[in-house]
């Protein structure tokens, strides 16, 4: 959101007539203002809170009641309640350091590799509770896929990258059907065309949003239910970003997604409901439309028009 122009360019800039975003059409003035939310506000968000909005839905693929996330005697995440659709996505947001990646890694138990980290409340996947100790967490982290900020491609080859999870998991019974998979699964990432004469390279050779397409197609390769997605497009240029928004589009048809982003724009673009998190809290969650044009609190509001974070 911060945009860092070089001294020289600013007066030219300044001349410049901004572009309107999309949704100042619909009503909502994105322009930063000079007043600040007040401070009492701010602070009563680090307490309890309700969420506005409907955060429950008819027959989710999760559903999370009273999640509490702490690292020692930090609470980072407080009471949230919240319940993510099936063949949607859905977009968390809010400033650095509110919670909503340490609320992305309960959904895969990723928090249980960080020290000191501890996990309350309940998050039912499919109606099964995720820290059921007959759950194994390979399997719950097959069917609730990640994709990191950073591309993260395997030290092997584009093929060995796709087919690494599906052989791990007995999904491909022979040569065969392995090379399906892989086809599969590249082609879905849109990656099949790029890569196809030159699938026995190294993944770490291919460009940014190459490799972040690679690591999309690694995840679904293993059939998963739910693609979480923490700021995937942060580290990649213009282009590429387009591409990645472009698959997620795609890809909801057949997953369910949730994505942290940093960019409003890219929640607006991407997401069919959006939640916003402050000082641990959830604050509010709707329909995207809804809360970019009509937000119920003043602390999304205040966010989403750039009056702080």
């Amino acid at each position: 959101m911060n945009d860092h122009v070089p001294g020289e360019m600013r007066a030219t800039r300044a001349l410049t007539p901004r572009a309107r975003h999309p949704l100042e059409d619909a009503g909502l003035n994105l322009r930063p203002s000079s007043r600040k939310a007040s401070s009492a506000l701010l602070e009563s968000a680090g307490e309890e809170a309700t969420t506005s909005g409907t955060a429950t839905l008819p027959d989710p693929v999760f559903s999370c009641r009273d999640v509490n996330v702490s690292y020692g005697t930090k609470l980072a995440v407080r009471n949230v309640r919240l319940d993510i659709g099936r063949k949607e996505v859905l977009a968390m947001i809010g400033p650095s350091g509110c919670g909503k990646s340490t609320f992305l890694r309960c959904l895969n138990r990723m928090n249980d590799t960080i020290p000191g980290a501890r996990v309350s409340g309940q998050i039912l996947l499919d109606g099964r509770d995720i820290h059921d100790r007959e759950l194994d967490p390979v399997t719950l982290r097959a069917r609730v896929g990640m994709v990191f900020q950073k591309p993260n491609p395997f030290p092997k080859s584009i093929y060995e990258n796709v087919a690494y999870g599906p052989r791990s998991h007995g999904l491909g019974k022979g040569p065969a059907a392995l090379d399906e998979i892989v086809f599969t699964s590249l082609q879905r990432a849109g990656l099949w065309d790029e890569v196809k004469d030159r699938l026995h390279g190294p993944g770490t050779g291919l460009s940014g949003g190459q490799q972040q397409r690679l690591c999309i197609a690694r995840t679904i390769a293993v059939q998963p239910d739910v693609i979480l997605m923490d700021e995937p497009c942060s580290a990649l240029d213009p282009v590429a970003t387009a591409r990645v928004e472009d698959l997620i589009d795609q890809l909801r048809q057949n997953y369910a997604i949730v994505i942290v982003t940093h960019s409003m724009q890219q929640a607006a673009r991407v997401s069919q409901r959006t939640a916003y998190f402050h000082l641990g809290n959830l604050v509010e969650v709707g329909a995207t439309p809804r809360i970019f044009t009509n937000p119920r609190n003043r602390l999304t509001e205040d966010y989403i028009t750039g009056r702080f974070g």
